[in-house]
């Protein structure tokens, strides 16, 4: 008799404490001169996103049935659940391969839309194994061996293999020495702008040269490290490296290029990745800028509470957040929803037909310019032939980098590459050389002025040369494509040009570089002109234009002395939103403000943009509500319901609170005798009668179909009980056209903290329960036991 703590308790089968011990007595116990069984790794290809698509608890129904099949299956020996979908059995060895194959058709057919697969390691144990765990870890090495293989599904572990764990072996115990003795090199592979073909940046590839094994490649050693919780001592070297690197090239005068480095998923579990980063860069006093964040589309599949407070972090710090392999997963749309991105990054191996293949285009076409809208970049990785960087023209997508443009390469070679000199790149300093040099030609600089009446005009707002400036100026637009995310009101880019305000302004010396305010929507009847005062026109600005109770946090906004404080903090741009003065017989509009800053020749330098949203956001609240809302009952939908019941549970982790599962009795029977139009009216009635009996303290919430969930906090049972019993005990009629339609609602709720914590434990909980009261006879509200 196994003892609790030995059972695994989803589906009832050994847990990996218990089928070590007992496999290894019987490994022990057994005839050595022969072969008599085999350990079995099975893994489940996609079930990540079975769980997404379906939810945690269809999941756990799965993997009790699959726990099921197993067991029916080899039922000789012993069966166990190591840990999410991976499962192992020792079994003897007649007919192992065609009792695999039967069982893989049974987890195929359970879903067949749901693209999950069965994959299954052997390893055979020989005579002289004497340690089940290391066996155990052979068969793994097997089944994961052909995780994207579609030809079988399984393997044996082999010599091959065999080869494969003791590189592993080697790598996981000389990682640290590997470092320590220069063995792991930085390699930068060019990135460039698509329009131009010219570099903008690198990013920062590991490449590990041994002297015993030679040239490594990261597709072998990273994922090992990874395994082995390891990847953090690489990483940070990495970054380390990168940081150095720049502030040598910077100390020989060159021009720093921006460099990406990649951060595995583990990176964020085991360390402080934001300080790993933010040391290496203040130890070599290099700008924040130059160093830009990659994570991959896969690590976000983690904790994400860890990994977005992380992310967050790290761009409230001023570091760029790039997402790589953006289109692998299978929830790239969603992440763009919950996380913050700079950037991007999807490889070209997605784009393969683009040429032949016009859905593939649109789609990707569509993918850009959507990334456009939302003031995000694109950059396409793996491009690797002039008609694949003509294609991303055509697109519209904004960087690129592959082997068309440069291979990976070391930091001498990127020196070559790039084919530096020693240049000061102000543009102020460009200019001043560039007349020196026409007065050392003995050529006279003579400035071409317009006519007197057009030179009157040149000094007011808004005049030609500015509008030039604003459409070539690469800040202008970076602020422009941030700003059209709200935008919706604007038909085009000039008509958003033409509302807009835009205003360059040196900090350090207090003084104005360029001002625009659109002669359609003046902030005030003045002209301001360059060389004035940035601060005076600022002051005056606030006190004539924004609302008086917005005028102190507009002021502080604006101030140079915080915003100069802010940019040697780290913080290159920020936005604000106030409400503007247009018309004393007007309401006040909503305008939205946001600046970036950066330095030149030692004085910090900002640009600031301003436009109107006040139509934007009397559409959005409206947007919110139709999105927040089912459009049937005028409920919480599932998609804004759940996120608050957990942010509620993760407030409340000391007071009473239960969530509840109804759903109405024999709801199809609706359906097929009246109509859904009856069953739709039935909906809206019961949705009705939630909402008056939960609605005032809780979150009521129609999830599909019939079915409900509730949450209610600080509560008292005998009032839920009541409640319930309002609910439950009676019977329900809706007139409909001349139908009488009589049904009743079933009910399951669990209380937190009592019977559970985490959201998922309780709809689990609250779904049994609610079967429970289903199988009770209907009608029934049952606390879940």
């Amino acid at each position: 008799m196994l003892r609790n703590e030995e059972i695994d308790q989803l589906t009832g089968l050994q847990n990996l404490y218990s089928f070590r011990k007992n496999a290894q007595k019987l490994m022990d116990d057994r005839n050595r001169n022969e072969r008599e069984f085999a350990i079995i790794y099975f893994d489940v290809q996609n079930f990540k996103n079975y769980n997404s698509r379906y939810g945690f608890e269809a999941g756990d129904r799965f993997l009790q049935n699959m726990g099921k099949h197993i067991l029916k299956i080899f039922p000789e020996l012993m069966v166990a659940r190591f840990s999410d979908d991976h499962f192992v059995a020792l079994a003897y060895f007649n007919s192992i391969e065609a009792r695999i194959d039967d069982l893989g058709r049974r987890i195929y057919s359970y879903n067949p839309d749901a693209g999950i697969e069965l994959r299954a390691g052997i390893y055979e144990l020989e005579p002289d194994d004497s340690d089940i765990s290391m066996a155990c870890d052979k068969a793994r090495i097997a089944c994961n061996s052909i995780k994207k293989n579609y030809d079988s599904i399984f393997r044996y572990y082999d010599k091959e293999l065999g080869n494969q764990l003791d590189l592993a072996h080697y790598i996981i115990h000389n990682i640290g020495e590997a470092i320590l003795n220069g063995y792991i090199h930085v390699y930068y592979q060019p990135v460039v702008r698509v329009i131009t073909g010219r570099v903008c940046g690198f990013e920062a590839l590991a490449r590990w040269i041994d002297p015993e094994h030679g040239f490594l490649m990261p597709g072998v050693f990273i994922p090992i490290l990874e395994d082995a919780h390891l990847i953090y001592k690489l990483d940070a070297y990495v970054i380390k490296q990168v940081c150095e690197d720049i502030r040598e090239s910077m100390d020989q005068g060159l021009k720093p290029h921006p460099i990406s480095v990649n951060l595995s998923r583990t990176d964020f579990h085991q360390k402080d990745m934001y300080r790993v980063v933010n040391d290496a860069v203040s130890m070599n006093d290099i700008p924040k800028n130059l160093i830009h964040i990659e994570v991959t589309e896969s690590a976000l599949d983690d904790n994400q509470d860890v990994l977005k407070g992380t992310i967050d972090k790290f761009r409230r710090g001023g570091y760029q957040v790039w997402m790589d392999d953006f289109g692998a997963g299978y929830s790239s749309l969603n992440l763009l929803k919950n996380y913050e991105f700079d950037v991007l990054k999807f490889d070209m191996k997605f784009l393969q037909n683009f040429g032949s293949n016009p859905k593939e285009t649109a789609i990707w076409e569509n993918v850009i310019n959507m990334a456009e809208e939302i003031g995000i970049q694109t950059l396409a990785e793996g491009v690797e032939t002039l008609e694949a960087w003509d294609f991303l023209k055509r697109v519209g997508c904004e960087k690129a980098q592959g082997y068309f443009f440069g291979r990976p390469m070391t930091k001498t070679e990127c020196l070559d590459y790039l084919d530096e000199v020693k240049v000061d790149v102000s543009p102020a300093r460009k200019a001043e050389t560039e007349d020196d040099e026409a007065l050392g030609m003995k050529r006279n600089i003579i400035e071409l002025k317009k006519e007197e009446e057009e030179e009157a005009e040149e000094d007011r707002v808004g005049f030609e040369d500015d509008e030039l400036f604003m459409s070539e100026s690469p800040v202008y637009l970076t602020l422009a494509a941030r700003g059209f995310v709200s935008m919706l009101e604007y038909n085009s880019y000039s008509q958003f040009q033409k509302h807009s305000f835009f205003i360059v302004a040196n900090l350090s010396k207090d003084e104005l570089l360029r001002v625009h305010l659109s002669s359609k929507r003046k902030i005030l009847d003045k002209s301001y002109h360059r060389h004035e005062s940035y601060q005076e026109m600022i002051n005056e600005i606030v006190e004539k234009s924004v609302i008086v109770d917005e005028q102190s946090s507009a002021a502080d906004f604006f101030s140079k002395e915080r915003l100069i404080l802010a940019y040697h903090s780290g913080i290159t741009f920020d936005d604000f939103e106030f409400h503007r003065i247009v018309d004393v017989k007007m309401a006040p509009r909503w305008t939205h403000t946001i600046y970036q800053m950066m330095e030149d020749e030692g004085d910090v330098i900002a640009y600031f943009l301003s436009f109107d949203i006040d139509e934007y956001k009397r559409s959005k609240d409206l947007v919110r509500q139709m999105a927040e809302r089912d459009s049937l009952t005028g409920l919480y939908n599932r998609h804004t319901a759940v996120p608050l019941i957990r942010n509620r549970l993760y407030r409340h982790q000391n007071g009473k609170s239960a969530l509840i599962m109804a759903d109405i009795d024999d709801f199809k029977s609706i359906n097929d005798k009246f109509g859904t139009f009856a069953g739709d009216e039935v909906l809206r009635r019961i949705s009705a009668r939630l909402d008056d009996i939960f609605g005032r303290d809780g979150i009521v919430c129609h999830i599909d179909q019939d079915e409900f969930l509730i949450f209610v906090e600080n509560i008292e049972l005998d009032n839920l009980e009541r409640r319930i019993s309002d609910l439950c005990d009676n019977t329900f009629e809706v007139g409909f056209h001349n139908d009488r339609i009589k049904f009743t609602v079933s009910a399951g709720y669990v209380i937190h903290p009592d019977q559970g914590r985490g959201y998922h434990d309780l709809y689990r909980k609250a779904d049994s329960a609610l079967c429970a009261a289903k199988n009770a006879g209907k009608g029934i509200g049952i606390l879940y036991k």
